[in-house]
């Protein structure tokens, strides 16, 4: 076997323990599934003296296991208020989806897509859409991992990728965000539950707009 063949054997090894790995994270999150909401998630990390690193930490985590964004969203509300919990929720989230694009792609998963010609012609729409289809893909209700790894079987580029999911997760972020923090706000008699209804509204609305509105390239 020659140094080549060694080193393609290499990353197949490194591959299917990665998959293993990535399996067996997904097994413990089901079984323990009933830790994963914003209560536990604040109780766990609110004094920890590095919470916004933990917490971008879990984000990550979370995109890599299809964990849903949104008890992290609201959970950065209540630990860090509406400000800072969107600051850390934000960056955590683009983080994530990049770990998840990347994971993806480095498993050799990129074009599986295309092997089923059913679905060829969506595959081509998001392609040509750049950072407009991703943004619009954020938008729906498609779970944030879902999308991560759907979008990172196509042919779309990673800087529009980036773009269009930093772009497209700021709506359903900052209502998340602002959940978290007005229900922290009720525990004191300030709650602000009509604001974060109408900001999910508002995310919906924007996910038409840039539907119907805004042209593709």
């Amino acid at each position: 076997m020659n140094l080549s063949e060694r080193n393609a054997l290499l990353r197949r090894l490194l591959r299917v323990a990665a998959l293993v790995v990535l399996a067996t994270g997904l097994i413990l999150t089901l079984v323990f599934r009933g830790a994963i909401n914003p209560a536990v998630i604040r109780d766990s990390i609110a004094s920890h003296p590095l919470a916004p690193v933990v917490f971008i930490l879990l984000q990550v985590a979370a995109s890599l296991l299809f964990v849903p964004r949104t008890a992290l969203g609201i959970a950065a509300g209540l630990v860090f208020g509406f400000a800072w919990g969107l600051v850390w929720s934000l960056i955590g989230a683009e983080i994530g989806a990049a770990a998840g694009f990347a994971f993806t792609r480095w498993i050799g998963a990129r074009d599986v897509l295309e092997r089923w010609p059913q679905i060829v012609p969506l595959v081509q729409r998001v392609e040509k859409g750049g950072w407009r289809a991703v943004a619009i893909l954020r938008l729906t209700p498609v779970p944030h991992s879902v999308a991560n790894t759907a979008l990172a079987m196509t042919g779309v580029s990673w800087a529009d990728y980036l773009v269009g999911s930093a772009l497209g997760m700021v709506p359903m972020t900052v209502a998340q965000v602002q959940i978290g923090a007005s229900g922290g706000l009720m525990l004191h008699g300030q709650s602000n539950w009509l604001l974060a209804s109408l900001l999910l509204g508002g995310g919906l609305l924007l996910s038409l707009v840039l539907k119907y509105v805004l042209p593709s390239r």
